[in-house]
């Protein structure tokens, strides 16, 4: 990572957050933000918001940190460090196995608490980023198209073919001219994977759309052929540098 590593505190007692910002900065990190609440969190953030997210469990507003990890890993899928001074086992799992988290501290915290779960979850990162990279150096794709697993066989769908995809929790749907495919895999997992195809663009945190298939824009809804689909406000000025009006 180039430049300080951002890291995003969600958290609802205000001095814990302040503590906690003042030991980020004084380990040399930038804390872009601080949220209080789970909507807060996924109302303002967006890709290249935060290398890292720092978030309680338990949340203002009737919203916890599991649900707000699930919707944030629809955005971009950052790293999770879960604080929490609940010592509940089947909640600590379900914040682990749910959202991928990376570490979970428990309250109360020192700093070398939390410089140890900012290393480890930096290394396990950049670890999952390299073999990433590694797999990609030896795959060729086709740019016009892909294989998807189906009944032990791989079956080859033209991104043409590809009308939008939406979110479903931590699972995905492909929407093709003819059917519809689930994955097991959330929506920002399969846009990393699709980003060779330069006319599947995302408009909103749940969906990702084939622009050759737009009939109408209208305020902040667009229409592929027949289904109404939103426009997140993150996404609207990219999109329309993609369309010309007149």
């Amino acid at each position: 990572m180039l430049g300080k590593v951002k890291i995003l505190v969600v958290e609802d007692e205000i001095l814990i957050a302040e503590s906690l910002r003042m030991m980020l900065e004084g380990l040399g990190y930038e804390v872009p933000a601080i949220f209080n609440s789970g909507s807060e969190a996924i109302k303002n953030f967006k890709p290249g918001f935060a290398d890292i997210v720092i978030m309680d469990i338990e949340l203002a507003d009737n919203t916890n940190g599991i649900d707000t990890a699930i919707e944030l890993k629809k955005i971009c899928d950052p790293p999770i460090i879960f604080i929490t001074n609940n010592t509940d086992e089947r909640l600590r799992k379900k914040a682990i196995y749910e959202t991928s988290a990376l570490h979970y501290v428990s309250k109360p915290f020192t700093r070398l608490d939390i410089s140890i779960a900012i290393d480890l979850t930096l290394k396990l990162a950049g670890d999952k980023e390299i073999a990433s990279k590694k797999a990609n150096e030896f795959s060729y794709l086709m740019n016009d198209s892909i294989f998807v697993k189906d009944e032990g066989s791989f079956k080859k769908i033209m991104i043409s073919d590809i009308r939008f995809l939406k979110a479903d929790g931590s699972y995905c749907n492909l929407y093709l001219k003819k059917d519809n495919i689930m994955f097991c895999e959330n929506l920002s997992f399969l846009e990393g994977k699709l980003s060779f195809a330069k006319n599947l663009v995302r408009v909103h945190r749940s969906y990702l759309v084939n622009i050759n298939y737009i009939t109408k824009i209208q305020d902040n809804r667009l229409w592929v052929e027949d289904e109404e689909i939103p426009i997140g406000t993150t996404y609207k000025k990219d999109l329309g540098e993609l369309i010309r009006f007149i």
